[in-house]
């Protein structure tokens, strides 16, 4: 077998079956292979492959991602969040907190490929649903161009600013089966229809 993603380092486990698949890892920094302490903080990113079509979790010390992520040849950095790794007894906490969720959907704003754009639009669907972002309005696809979301960030006392969130054509099967991983890979609440 060919060494990728998945095999190139032992924090990497067996992918998950939804059609946005995103690899989980071991809580072992990904650039020192040191196991991440509970109660540690932490990165965790997302990286993608040429190799992989599934996005890549992996963890960093925040030692180590201050000395530059490690990144495995050809990969790139997806979106990254700051984490505490919880005890195993506690019950799951969300991985992102929905400021969180927001910077990354933010870090996202610039993206150009089809992947980028649909975990975006993934993204705005669950902070709408988290009620961060506000629909405002949107436009249908029309030839090559495709259809747009704008949304507001909800702000107290309103006027928050306005994103513009490209629609990659998903089918709502898709959307469905896609934000509900998300929601379980980031421990997210209330995010299935």
């Amino acid at each position: 077998m060919p060494t990728n993603a998945r095999t190139a380092h032992p924090a990497y486990t067996q992918p998950m079956s939804a059609p946005y698949d995103i690899i989980k890892t071991q809580d072992v920094c990904a650039q020192t292979g040191r196991a991440i302490e509970i109660g540690e903080e932490h990165i965790a990113a997302l990286i993608e492959t040429p190799e992989e079509e599934a996005l890549v979790r992996v963890a960093y010390s925040l030692e180590a991602w201050g000395k530059g992520p490690n990144l495995p040849p050809d990969a790139a950095l997806f979106g990254f969040w700051k984490r505490t790794l919880p005890d195993k007894d506690e019950a799951p906490k969300q991985l992102v907190s929905p400021d969180e969720m927001l910077d990354l959907f933010e870090q996202l704003a610039d993206a150009t490929e089809h992947r980028q754009l649909a975990f975006r639009y993934l993204l705005a669907l669950i902070l709408m649903r988290k009620k961060v972002l506000l629909y405002e309005r949107s436009t249908p696809p029309q030839g090559d161009t495709p259809g747009v979301l704008i949304l507001r960030q909800r702000v107290k006392g309103g006027g928050g600013p306005l994103f513009e969130v490209t629609d990659p054509g998903l089918d709502d099967e898709t959307i469905a089966q896609a934000t509900e991983e998300i929601g379980q890979v980031m421990n997210l609440d209330e995010v299935s229809a």
